[in-house]
């Protein structure tokens, strides 16, 4: 009898739910589950869950929790401050907030017209 195998578990977070639905698809292609949340509320709750997350996608930007909510609720937490976080952001980042992403995240990606499908699949492999 063969081992059912599960797939490592992704928690992504985005306000857009076109951009969720993407990273979603994309996860799914590289062999993982998503778990999406629309806020960063829904996002705790997922973190809260015995979910065994083994990577962060975290819109920095959202309302009800903002991004950086999560990631600061995420680091405070012993079982959870060595998940690897990516964040994502439509925005250019001022400098403070920069070395902050810098400090607290393993990796920053930008949506827009110069996101790579490859790269950030590549980022995603790398950090798992």
């Amino acid at each position: 009898m063969s081992e059912i195998k599960t797939l490592p578990n992704v928690l992504v977070c985005d306000d857009d739910s076109v951009f969720l639905s993407f990273f979603k698809r994309v996860l799914k292609m590289n062999g993982f589950n998503a778990f999406t949340a629309l806020n960063g509320d829904e996002a705790v709750d997922i973190l809260q869950s015995d979910n065994e997350i083994v990577l962060a996608v975290i819109d920095l930007l959202m309302p009800i929790r903002s991004g950086w909510e999560v990631i600061e609720f995420m680091k405070n937490r012993s079982e959870l401050e060595n998940i690897p976080i990516i964040a994502i952001t439509g925005l250019s980042p001022a400098p403070g907030d920069l070395q902050k992403v810098e400090t607290m995240c393993d990796a920053v990606v930008h949506k827009g017209a110069d996101f790579n499908v490859e790269e950030f699949s590549a980022l995603v492999k790398k950090l798992t």
